[in-house]
């Protein structure tokens, strides 16, 4: 319901903005019988095109008051009161008009045909204009209209509305007081008049473009501590500058380098491993051989397998020609000077350097590590790989990790298990236990509303972990559609039974894995559905009391998008609270402090978001409590038109990434920070460094 109205709305702005520039370019001609019929006309549409889009409205305020807010409180008032003049002093006018006639030898003759028969002493005179009351009124609606539409596309205002209804109320005003001008000219005056005004026009928009442009280039050097806009969430309001409000006790200054994990020398480590990354040609399933970056020589990287407790030591060096890289490993909580985040926790690792992450892998789960230097271009040419941390006494059966990808090869995108594009078959005894463990490393390969969408066929299976933790009391499945967000992970487990098991993505179900029962069983791939029911991990498993039910700080998230400049370039820009970074806010919070944060997606994309150094536990969907196993992400899909609330302790010190995993929109600016109070960073992002996270 939510795409539909939205969609529907956008049309209703369009056709609005039409109907009521056609109107106003009319009021302000000659007014004849005709003109004043077509007035007539345009204003009856545009008052059925705007209840539509009241209706429509309506319909989106089913989804929540700030699905509206803007409409209501700024676009539609702004419309309905020249609309309301424009009933009450227009259309009469414009009546009278329209039915004017005079009789001259026996004809029916309009307005202007009368004006034209001139006595010498108005012979001189211009011909005079529809009425004041006519030319304000519409002009000024069809004003508003504008206004609705750069509103919609361009600068959705958020609360509290005060500065963007004033400055709108002031361009309306400006236009009526321009429709109270001069009488119409003759046809040559008025051709040059046109000529010059779309000259101004044309000038006004190339230079508001080229002042968009030129504003919205990125920072040659900036800190990540350098926002405007830091958000308190209702908690103290100290700062991460050194200085407090009055009676907020002091919070001790901490540089986020020196929050590692155990250095060197201070414990021998139970794993170690050397990830080297370098420019590889791989070849994909299909045959197509591309250039890839990887670590290690291969696509994905190193699968990394560790226990509980252990104390992991990872070396990264670089041995791409050009190009800086790190590691981040995503969804493990561990200290922040380890996140792998270049700019942020660490300088990226330049060509022919090298440098040394060490944690203690404290959580169970599946888990996956990437770069986060321009991951854009890294992750999507093969800077990836698994990491799986197992409980300390082991597990028994087939483990088996798979990475969805998506490449480019030569005839265009692929959805890919790895680098297999088409249908791999491995032999599973029947009776084993089998844990799936998929981890989605991108966005949907073709949609921009759902996240990827994969299904498993050939056996009943459960849900037995998200985002690398375990569910209470999931239930047998079959023939669902799971649908993983960018960066998110399922654990699948089934008992293998005595025919084939597919695993599929929707995008690309030529490819798949298919499991079967033994080398001589048979291998004959399940049909898969079209359309299979959703599985809902918000109703799924044994609930559980809920840790915190009071919350010390509260944020609001407000996914939108609107047509704007990046870094010197126009995009269709996604946006938080409005803006793009690095103008979106910093998240401050004391360590120990409970938070609630509400992601509220009025945008037309899905946008997977991802919080690192912490998982979350997502309370409630659409106003509506989770009533399944207690659902704790690291990635969480917001659909169009969705409000989820998450919440979360403040147990791991630092400066932390939040931002959407969909690595495109990231990369336009769709990125916040979670930064403790105290914490600074010594690190810089921008051209002129070399750290570029998104």
């Amino acid at each position: 319901m939510y795409e539909f109205a939205v969609n529907v709305d956008s049309i209703l702005v369009i056709l609005l903005l039409v109907v009521w520039s056609a109107a106003g370019l009319l009021a302000g001609g000659l007014p004849t019988r005709r003109r004043a019929r077509l007035l007539l006309v345009l204003i009856g549409v545009g008052t059925v095109v705007t209840v539509a889009r009241g209706i429509g409205t309506g319909l989106l305020w089913s989804n929540g008051w700030v699905f509206v807010a803007d409409r209501v409180l700024v676009a539609l008032p702004l419309l309905a009161v020249p609309m309301v003049a424009m009933f009450a002093l227009a259309v009469p006018a414009l009546r009278r008009i329209a039915g004017r006639r005079r009789a001259t030898n026996g004809t029916a003759e309009t307005a202007e045909t009368a004006r034209t028969e001139r006595t010498p002493e108005t012979a001189g005179a211009p011909p005079a204009p529809f009425p004041v009351s006519v030319r304000v009124s519409v002009r000024t609606t069809a004003a508003a209209a504008l206004l609705g539409a750069f509103m919609e596309y361009l600068s959705r205002p958020l609360p509290p509305y005060g500065a963007d209804m004033a400055i709108y109320a002031g361009v309306l005003l400006v236009a009526a007081a321009a429709s109270r001008g001069r009488n119409p000219r003759p046809r040559r005056a008025g051709t040059r008049r046109a000529v010059a005004v779309t000259a101004l026009v044309a000038t006004a928009i190339t230079g508001a473009g080229v002042y968009g442009m030129r504003t919205s280039l990125l920072p040659d050097r900036m800190s990540m501590m350098g926002h405007g806009d830091v958000d308190y969430g209702g908690g103290p309001g100290g700062s991460h500058h050194g200085s407090r409000a009055s009676g907020v006790p002091a919070v001790k200054a901490v540089n986020a380098a020196d929050l590692t994990g155990p250095r060197t020398g201070t414990g021998t480590p139970d794993r170690v491993f050397t990830l080297t990354a370098q420019e590889t040609s791989i070849r994909l399933g299909s045959g197509a051989v591309l250039d890839a970056w990887t670590y290690n020589g291969q696509v994905p990287g190193p699968a990394l397998t560790v226990r509980e407790g252990d104390l992991v030591q990872v070396t990264l060096v670089n041995r791409l020609p050009r190009e800086g890289v790190t590691i981040h490993w995503h969804g493990l909580d561990v200290p922040n000077a380890e996140d792998g985040v270049a700019g942020v926790t660490q300088d990226a690792v330049q060509p022919g350097e090298s440098h040394v992450y060490r944690f203690r892998a404290d959580q169970v789960g599946t888990f996956w590590y990437h770069t986060h230097q321009r991951p854009l271009v890294g992750v999507r040419r093969g800077l990836f790989g698994s990491l799986v941390v197992l409980p300390p006494e082991g597990t028994a059966g087939e483990d088996i990790t798979v990475m969805a990808h998506n490449w480019e090869r030569p005839d265009g995108l692929v959805a890919a298990f790895g680098t297999s594009d088409t249908l791999d078959r491995r032999p599973v005894r029947p009776g084993t236990p089998v844990r799936l463990r998929v981890v989605n490393t991108d966005r949907n390969a073709w949609s921009d509303v759902e996240s990827r969408n994969l299904v498993l066929l050939g056996t009943r299976f459960r849900v037995a972990a998200i985002d690398g933790v375990d569910l209470d009391g999931p239930s047998e499945l079959d023939g669902v559609r799971l649908s993983v967000a960018e960066g998110g992970r399922y654990d699948l487990t089934f008992v293998m039974p005595d025919r084939p098991v597919l695993l599929a993505d929707l995008a690309n179900p030529r490819a798949g894995l298919l499991l079967s029962p033994g080398s001589d069983g048979p291998a004959t791939a399940p049909s898969i559905p079209s359309d299979a029911p959703l599985f809902d991990p918000a109703t799924y498993g044994t609930p559980a009391p809920a840790p915190f039910t009071r919350f010390d700080r509260d944020f609001t998230v407000i996914i939108d998008d609107r047509i704007g400049f990046h870094d010197g370039t126009l995009h269709f820009l996604p946006t938080v609270n409005g803006r793009g970074f690095p103008h979106t806010p910093v998240h401050m919070v004391r360590q120990g402090e409970v938070v609630r944060m509400t992601f509220v997606n009025r945008s037309h994309q899905v946008h997977p978001m991802h919080l690192h150094g912490h998982h979350a536990l997502v309370l409630s969907r659409n106003g509506r409590p989770t009533t399944g196993s207690p659902w704790w992400i690291d990635t969480l899909a917001v659909q169009p038109g969705e409000t989820y609330e998450i919440g979360f302790r403040a147990d791991n010190p630092g400066v932390w990434m939040d931002h959407c995993h969909d690595l495109g929109h990231a990369a336009d600016g769709m990125v916040t920070h979670l930064a403790y109070e105290g914490v600074s960073t010594p690190y810089e992002i921008g051209h002129g460094t070399p750290n570029q996270p998104e």
